[in-house]
């Protein structure tokens, strides 16, 4: 085998392996079907308690009264799209704020805790819609 040859192999294995290196933790952090119930919907209605507008992934605190006991209010922690995403369809830091009623969609929690990924948010008159990124 030339030097050249051999070269050739050695570049070409390196860049296989970088490739394929360098898509490991974006996998890692896409694991949406792991996390969330993607063959499952639920619409919950609560208010809003903190909105944390960051990437890579925007999220609320949402409060909603417990469907299992009544007067019991439980904190729902959930993610939704990039804050890219949620400000090319004119949703900003300032469009929600503490207090504020929601109406969300959301795919619940796999392992049944009160968490979920945002698909749709209902603000009245306006209704934001969000792919699982």
């Amino acid at each position: 085998m030339s030097s050249r040859t051999a070269r050739l192999l050695v570049v070409s294995g390196l860049l296989i392996a970088g490739v394929i290196l360098s898509g490991r933790p974006l996998q890692a952090h896409h694991a949406v079907a792991g996390v969330y119930d993607l063959n499952k919907e639920v619409v919950m209605e609560g208010k809003l308690k903190k909105l944390n507008f960051v990437n890579p992934h925007a999220s609320i605190v949402l409060t909603v009264e417990d469907k299992k006991v009544k007067g019991k209010l439980v904190d729902w922690t959930l993610t939704t799209a990039s804050v890219t995403s949620l400000t090319l369809q004119g949703f900003g830091k300032n469009t929600i704020k503490p207090g504020d009623p929601l109406k969300v969609t959301i795919l619940p929690a796999v392992n049944g805790n009160p968490a979920g990924y945002i698909r749709r948010i209902s603000l009245g008159d306006k209704d934001f819609k969000f792919n699982v990124e």
